[in-house]
């Protein structure tokens, strides 16, 4: 698995107090009317499992929806959004459940992956425009890099940092790599120039000052800590006051770009863009939108895109991976569009596919017994971007988080192999642990209830297929209870961390499906669920602590939800017209005689 690239940060143990929001004294608990299930129309198995979960769980029969699917496991985007979200939303309006309904359950028969959208002609225009201009800002960034320096003498160079994961995703990382070192440059030919004598310095200032509009446009030379504005002359004062007076009206629009391509003006915005905030903001916009229209990481599960349901394509990137909103260390958004929890029931049988609600409502009624076991690899974290040691490090803070938090029996095994000797985790009742790659070990004995997962790419790109040797399938066909993984890439850090999710889920005070939620940082991404989203297996059943009143955070369950369809409408409203004014602006300013020279 490669290193994740960002929100990585060295995991302290969540038992100290600051991580989470605080906890209300009357919590809401899920209930089984905020559960829609999907089943597929074409499958009779599928709902045949729906229907099932709807009677051991009790949610109203009213809340299956049955999608018109085709029976494999893939589907094309169009697919997805003629097939799934639209249906699905006239569904939920219909029955009056939009408001209402928190989480999606999907079941076995409803396809597992999305695949990437397919560009349309004018995309692949604005794809090819948008490459080209990252080319030229680029070239032209690095010659003003040299620049600066060669206006620094002795100063020592900015080196360029060797090729890392970062630059093998995104644009927008190789972007965010070379702005620092021109940036640099940039401020030691400043802080020179500045002590350079009156004379001498005069002609190297107008220099100075005609790259530095190059480099940041009139935004870096209005700021006043750049230290060249020009003086004297009423001229240059009137200038500046034009120009500043439009970037104050242009700017609270400017920050709704690199969401979506830039559909139309398009010269008109990146001409503007460069003479706002010059090769860099250039290179900025230009850089996200290859990134949202290289569709190579687009592909996600289905269930990690339908948390968006009540956001149309063009209010979030598709392309690579959103921040779950829901995740427990952002803050809510009062603004933002709803985020649905979504899991599955699914597995490589119709019976087993019921069985993870049985064995969830068993373990429930009895308690979950057995061994918790983790598997760690013995790795140290040298900082908070080692992610391989962040995560390692994690598995031991979660094996005190249990010792401290339950009465179970703790197995941590912190040697670079994996659990392999035949017999070697019997009597299952949790499991967290790495790294074998889609080749199941077949060394656990899974408790009526048993939770698990293992931190290895790819281990859910099929739960079907009689060959497969990854986790889940193998996993959920031996009767574990609940599981998760990927059906592609997710990189390390969309795993959720171990110590935080034992944190959450041993206080008993969520459900499956939201300590998921809690601990996921990113949705419309290659990660899946597997099991009952009700299962609470600890609740009414946690271990007191002496620091049993540490805050936790709130349950998704609590956030509010509005008119999901009447926010939608009003988002992409306000989206339009913010692009519509900004446009507006751009032309009168281009129009108007008294416009600052150029």
């Amino acid at each position: 698995m490669k290193r994740a690239i960002r929100h990585s940060t060295l995991l302290c143990l969540l038992l100290c107090a600051g991580l989470f929001a605080d906890l209300r004294t009357a919590r809401a608990e899920l209930q089984p009317d905020q559960v829609v299930i999907l089943a597929n129309a074409k499958s009779p198995e599928s709902l045949a499992v729906a229907s099932h979960y709807a009677a051991q769980r009790g949610v109203p029969t009213t809340h299956i929806v049955l999608l018109d699917l085709p029976l494999h496991d893939n589907l094309t985007r169009q697919e997805y959004e003629e097939s799934v979200v639209a249906p699905l939303r006239r569904t939920l309006e219909a029955k009056q459940l939009a408001s209402t309904t928190r989480v999606i359950v999907t079941t076995y028969g409803i396809p597992l992956r999305i695949e990437a959208p397919m560009l349309s002609k004018n995309e692949k225009i604005w794809l090819a425009e948008a490459q080209g201009s990252v080319k030229t800002s680029r070239a032209r960034l690095e010659q003003l890099q040299r620049t600066f320096e060669q206006m620094t003498p002795g100063s020592p160079k900015v080196e360029s940092p060797p090729p890392n994961s970062a630059q093998e995703i995104l644009e927008i990382a190789r972007t965010m790599t070379l702005l620092p070192r021109v940036d640099q440059a940039w401020r030691a030919a400043v802080q020179h120039i500045r002590q350079l004598p009156q004379p001498e310095s005069e002609k190297t200032l107008q220099e100075l000052l005609r790259l530095t509009q190059q480099y940041g446009g009139w935004g870096i030379l209005l700021q006043k800590e750049a230290g060249l504005g020009k003086s004297g002359s009423s001229t240059d004062n009137q200038t500046m006051a034009a120009w500043r007076k439009i970037l104050e009206q242009t700017g609270p629009y400017w920050a709704g770009l690199g969401r979506a391509p830039i559909r139309s003006q398009r010269q008109l915005i990146y001409r503007w863009a460069e003479q706002l905030f010059g090769v860099r903001g250039v290179l900025e916009l230009s850089s996200a939108e290859v990134d949202l229209l290289t569709n190579f990481y687009a592909d996600a599960s289905l269930d990690s895109e339908l948390s968006l349901l009540w956001w149309d394509r063009d209010l979030y990137p598709v392309a690579w991976r959103w921040g779950n909103p829901l995740f427990q260390d952002l803050a809510a958004a009062p603004n933002d569009l709803p985020t649905l929890m979504v899991s599955r029931l699914d597995a490589p049988t119709v019976e087993s596919a019921k069985g993870l609600v049985d064995r969830a409502l068993q373990a429930e009624r009895s308690g979950l017994q057995g061994t918790v076991y983790f598997d760690a690899r013995g790795l140290k974290a040298k900082d908070a971007t080692d992610t391989y040691g962040v995560y390692d490090q994690s598995l031991r803070d979660a094996a005190e988080v249990v010792k401290q938090r339950s009465e179970y029996r703790v197995v941590l095994d912190d040697a670079e192999a994996t659990l392999s000797k035949p017999g070697a985790a019997p009597d299952v009742a949790l499991y967290i642990g790495w790294y074998r790659l889609r080749s199941y070990e077949d060394v656990f004995t899974f408790k009526p209830g048993a939770i698990g997962y293992h931190m290895a790419s790819a281990e859910a790109i099929t739960v079907h297929d009689r060959g497969e040797r990854g986790w889940c399938k193998n996993a959920l066909e031996r009767g574990i209870t609940a599981t998760l993984g990927s059906v592609g890439e997710p990189y390390l850090d969309a795993f959720p961390e171990p110590a935080r999710f034992m944190t959450l889920l041993l206080s008993g005070k969520y459900s499956l499906v939201e300590v998921y939620y809690l601990t996921s940082r990113y949705v419309s991404w290659r990660m899946v669920l597997f099991g009952d989203p009700l299962y609470n297996p600890v609740k009414g059943r946690s271990r007191s602590t002496s620091d049993s009143a540490v805050s936790l955070p709130l349950p998704p369950s609590e956030r509010p939800l509005g008119e999901p369809p009447a926010r939608l409408a009003q988002r992409n409203q306000e989206q339009q017209d913010q692009t519509a004014r900004l446009v507006k602006l751009l032309l009168e300013a281009e129009s108007d005689s008294a416009k600052p020279a150029r």
